[in-house]
């Protein structure tokens, strides 16, 4: 989980130094954006080293889903770069919340999600902020692409939550393990729990709707 994150908190502050780039810096809000940039690069360094101490694999998004990243931070705009961004923030948001919890769970996991969790919070309110600020704006072309690929993004990070190379460190077939996982009730129930404050926020916001909803209910994530 938190290799996923720092994967996609790479692309996030690309896709905000884009932003701020085309608009006035003397607006709170982009000075914002460009404090939170500077939030995410502290909290990429904290999963990097907390993984290095760890002593475990790089277990980066591979293949297909690590150019996909590099696609979505280039043309990830509007609606969609706040949108997926909430996707993202909000069900690591609750995973890490349970773990911080949870006293079985190794300490320095714990003391890192407890870091995470409380300076995410205000990262959450400005990217909803922003989103409500931006949805007036948008023509009908540009609300179609951006359920597009919001539910592009949120099917691509639910599906690689859990590393491949994670069941080959315990002794499962990865092909076996992520197709168990994802016959799993429990699983699917998981995921959709996760998603449980955010789904109704985008639908709001007229971001989940339509054809790419089959996406979302694939992912189990409705």
């Amino acid at each position: 989980v938190a290799r996923i994150g720092l994967w996609f908190e790479i692309i996030l502050m690309q896709m905000l130094l884009r932003y701020a780039y085309d608009r006035d810096p003397r607006r709170s809000h982009i000075q914002y954006a460009l404090t939170e940039i500077a939030d995410e690069c502290r909290h990429s360094i904290m999963f990097a080293r907390m993984t290095e101490r760890y002593g475990v694999p790089d277990y980066a998004p591979t293949g297909l889903t690590h150019e996909l990243g590099r696609l979505f931070k280039t043309i990830g705009y509007g609606p969609a770069m706040f949108a997926g961004t909430l996707f993202v923030e909000e069900i690591l948001d609750q995973l890490q919340r349970e773990a911080m919890k949870d006293e079985t769970v190794q300490p320095l996991t714990r003391a890192v999600n407890k870091i995470h969790v409380t300076e995410e919070a205000r990262h959450v309110r400005y990217a909803r902020e922003e989103l409500i600020r931006i949805m007036p704006t948008v023509n009908g072309a540009q609300k179609q692409i951006g359920r597009y690929l919001t539910s592009r993004i949120a099917f691509v990070v639910a599906r690689n939550l859990i590393h491949p190379d994670v069941y080959a460190s315990v002794g499962l077939d990865p092909k076996v393990g992520k197709a168990a996982a994802l016959a799993n009730p429990h699983h699917r129930e998981t995921l959709r729990w996760s998603a449980r404050k955010l789904v109704p926020f985008l639908r709001e916001q007229g971001l989940i709707g339509g054809p790419t909803e089959a996406l979302w209910r694939k992912a189990h994530l409705v």
